[in-house]
């Protein structure tokens, strides 16, 4: 398994794999990801690949299985989220952490979360994310693998997401 860093000739792949997922979650009732579908970017992920910021996720067969958006400098979205907990320097905010939809149960989302760790330790404090708060099965995964609720916020619209941390030691 292996992390590359999405050079800005793969942005088109970046935004193909986040409207394949936005695709598989409005297959699965979920309008998460529904502005992608509508062809907007409310998290400039093109932007993102542009400043070094997106990885690409390959297995052992070198196979494009995931993909993870990684910005050490809070989004308006972080520090609206996190405000209450505080945003600092020394974090890294996880986003649009995709598992392509054939590679999903088979063990990918953990090792992306290890490879991640790993790419971090030593650059940065701490690993944050969020996910919606009605995603149990997500939230059991982020607890799963370590990562710790440190609370919950809502989005502009009122919306609950569970706030997660793993701090790199």
């Amino acid at each position: 398994m292996s992390l590359k860093q999405a050079a800005i000739k793969d942005a088109a792949t970046a935004m193909s794999l986040l409207k394949e997922s936005a695709e598989w979650l409005k297959e699965t009732g979920s309008d998460q990801w529904s502005d992608v579908l509508k062809g907007e970017d409310k998290h400039g992920l093109a932007q993102a690949v542009e400043k070094g910021e997106v990885f690409f996720f390959y297995n052992r067969k070198k196979q494009l299985a995931g993909m993870v958006a990684a910005w050490k400098t809070p989004t308006e979205w972080d520090r609206l989220l996190w405000q209450e907990i505080g945003t600092h320097q020394e974090s890294c905010y996880l986003h649009r952490v995709i598992i392509r939809p054939e590679y999903r149960r088979k063990g990918y989302g953990k090792e992306l979360l290890a490879e991640l760790k790993q790419k971090f330790r030593g650059q940065v404090t701490e690993l944050r994310l969020d996910c919606l708060g009605s995603n149990q099965k997500l939230i059991d995964f982020y607890r799963r693998n370590g990562f710790i609720n440190v609370g919950n916020a809502k989005d502009f619209n009122g919306t609950k997401f569970e706030l997660f941390s793993f701090i790199l030691i």
